[in-house]
């Protein structure tokens, strides 16, 4: 089939049943590592009830290594592309799909580019030594006056 100007290079990755608690570890393992802004208890709730979309937008390539990983832990997962989610006769319903977890991937891969994940900086740091150099300046800049203060008044009463 060619590829047309409708066809997009975006799909929905969705996992349509975990059979086993062993499986379920497993995913759930696999997922969190990806996603490490969902605590793995709640990635565990969330994959309680089947099927649910993980990402209604993620490209192509990367939606069909998950799918394939997903499948190869064991569970039923596909990567459905936007043109043929539109054509298909057994879509997904939207009843089925947790609204939180929709675009969890979509959303940790734009958090993962847009912001890099850097210990210490969080502004009480940055303030604080902001404050260390501040106090650092006026004790050299007050050590400094005083001494050119003892120079200046040697030279006057002596």
């Amino acid at each position: 089939m060619p590829k047309d100007e409708y066809q997009s290079e975006y799909g929905s990755l969705v996992l349509h049943a975990i059979p086993t608690i062993e499986t379920k570890a497993m995913v759930v393992s696999y997922l969190s590592r990806m996603v490490k802004t969902v605590p793995a208890q709640k990635l565990a709730q969330k994959l309680k009830i089947t099927p649910i979309v993980l990402s209604k937008n993620i490209a192509v390539k990367k939606g069909e290594k998950i799918a394939q990983n997903l499948r190869d832990l064991g569970a039923k997962a596909e990567f459905v592309p936007h043109d043929s989610e539109a054509q298909g006769p057994d879509r997904i319903s939207e009843t089925a799909i947790s609204p939180e977890f929709e675009s969890l991937f979509l959303m940790s891969a734009k958090n993962k580019s847009k912001q890099p994940n850097r210990p210490g900086s969080s502004s009480f740091g940055k303030n604080l030594i902001t404050a260390i150099v501040v106090i650092i300046l006026v004790a050299v800049l007050s050590f400094l006056t005083w001494q050119l203060y003892d120079l200046l008044t040697a030279k006057f009463f002596r």
